[in-house]
């Protein structure tokens, strides 16, 4: 039973990353709402804590409500680091970028 206490906490993190996912697509990514895409996951993390603290007090490895907070608090956040992440990876180079540097002294 403790191998699942491991992967309790990163399905948080995968609701809310799929749930930013779809709201980002369904913006269509607008600049403000994009602004507002850390502070969203962190609330939408700590809602998701205590529903599932006092829906399902086993899923959460917390011992009251503030701790059940916190962790979901802090996979929401995880989530917009995932996303980062993802983002970097598939980030392409722009040919500008490949160029080698200028050696030649400016006159």
């Amino acid at each position: 039973m403790e191998t699942l206490e491991f992967i309790k906490v990163p399905v948080f993190v995968i609701l809310i990353y799929g749930t930013l996912f779809a709201l980002k697509k369904a913006t269509g990514e607008n600049e403000k709402f994009m602004r507002f895409v850390p502070l969203i996951a962190g609330s939408m993390g700590v809602a998701l804590g205590l529903v599932a603290f006092f829906t399902i007090p086993d899923f959460v490895p917390a011992s009251d409500w503030l701790a059940a907070a916190l962790v979901g608090g802090a996979s929401g956040l995880a989530a917009t680091g995932a996303d980062q992440v993802i983002k970097q990876f598939l980030k392409k180079e722009s040919p500008a970028t490949k160029e080698p540097p200028d050696d030649k002294p400016r006159e």
